[in-house]
């Protein structure tokens, strides 16, 4: 699991425009700790979800199976959402690196870049994780309580451990969403300003896909995941809508960034296929007139060149203008599609046995 970071990024801040969040120290540790931080964040998930399966025991709620799996879900969500923000973040280094003979910037400005698309300023993620669990916080105010959770009146203890931990992920998935949205701004100005657009060498170009395909699936699993566990919300109006914007957004998350870069190769390939024209135009002139003379060698000749032409129009016509690979476009989109089509017969469903 490639989680490492670019360690230039934290240990040296000369030069480096602000000073990193606590997210990005904390990560930093993780990275040297002996073990691998897949077993790191393993092993956090597991000490969360045995931290409230003991409160649950001590009130006597075992019975209370019904919580078992928001218990699993709310004890991964922590080390899922920490090991998403460094994923991306090490894949968002590796992207520059691949891109790095693509861009028209200075070795100090690569550098600077790799440093803002791996690392927060130090207040700003507080605040997004704040906004967004005081967020969570109104829509359960106002939301239809679920009857999962009837039984937490009944198991004092257990629910204020629940609850810490519930909107620690909360608040953590604020600074997914904030780590998301300025790192894609980030990549986004890279593949629109600074980008030497090659037809024929397309590897470079299509680095950040992988970064945008990443950030698109962890939001999609975070959501679909916690619906699936609790199949109920699809008949609350708000928490519907709001699943449905998330779905939109994870698309967008994909294709938006990318957009800058796919409109250069638009108009380089436009000017290329222009050229080409222009030739096909010159040589078509000249053939006319040796056709008129009879110069059948100087014809003959003007045909293999036509023909040459030809192949490389239909290459370069041939080129796609996305800056992904097909099978990566797939794998979104259907991540994406899959899970709605079976939320939509979920829906309908429960709509059926309701009735």
């Amino acid at each position: 699991m490639g989680l490492k970071k670019d360690s230039q990024s934290i240990d040296n801040l000369e030069g480096m425009p602000y000073k990193p969040s606590w997210i990005d120290h904390f990560t930093k540790w993780i990275e040297t700790m002996p073990v691998p931080a897949w077993g790191f964040y393993a092993a956090l998930g597991l000490f969360l979800i045995l931290v409230q399966i003991l409160f649950l025991w001590l009130e006597g709620g075992l019975h209370a199976q019904e919580l078992l799996p928001v218990i699993l879900f709310n004890g991964l969500a922590i080390p899922f959402l920490l090991a998403v923000i460094q994923l991306l973040d090490s894949q968002a280094v590796s992207a520059v690196d691949s891109m790095q003979p693509m861009l028209d910037l200075t070795v100090d400005e690569i550098e600077q870049y790799k440093y803002r698309l791996s690392t927060m300023p130090f207040l700003r993620p507080l605040l997004a994780g704040a906004g967004l669990t005081a967020a969570v916080i109104l829509i359960e105010q106002v939301s239809a309580p679920l009857v999962r959770y009837a039984v937490l009146e009944e198991l004092p203890v257990f629910t204020v451990v629940y609850y810490l931990i519930d909107k620690s992920s909360a608040f953590l998935f604020g600074v997914v969403i904030y780590h998301t949205i300025r790192q894609l701004r980030l990549v986004d100005s890279i593949n629109s300003n600074h980008v030497q657009i090659k037809l024929f060498h397309l590897g470079p170009l299509q680095s950040f896909s992988r970064l945008t395909a990443s950030t698109s699936l962890a939001l999609v699993v975070f959501i679909y995941v916690w619906i699936v566990l609790n199949p109920e919300l699809l008949t609350d109006p708000l928490l519907f809508a709001i699943v449905v914007v998330f779905t939109i957004l994870a698309v967008s998350i994909f294709v938006w960034p990318l957009w800058g870069i796919h409109r250069l190769m638009e108009i380089e390939k436009v000017s290329a296929l222009h050229e080409i024209d222009l030739q096909f135009e010159a040589v078509f002139n000249k053939l006319n007139q040796h056709i008129s003379d009879e110069d059948y060698d100087t014809i003959d000749r003007l045909n293999r060149t036509i023909a040459s032409l030809e192949i490389q129009y239909q290459r370069i016509n041939a080129i796609p203008t996305w800056p992904w690979k097909s099978e990566t476009a797939r794998l979104v989109l259907t991540a994406i599609a899959l899970p709605i089509m079976l939320m939509i017969i979920q829906y309908f469903v429960l709509q059926a046995l309701n009735r």
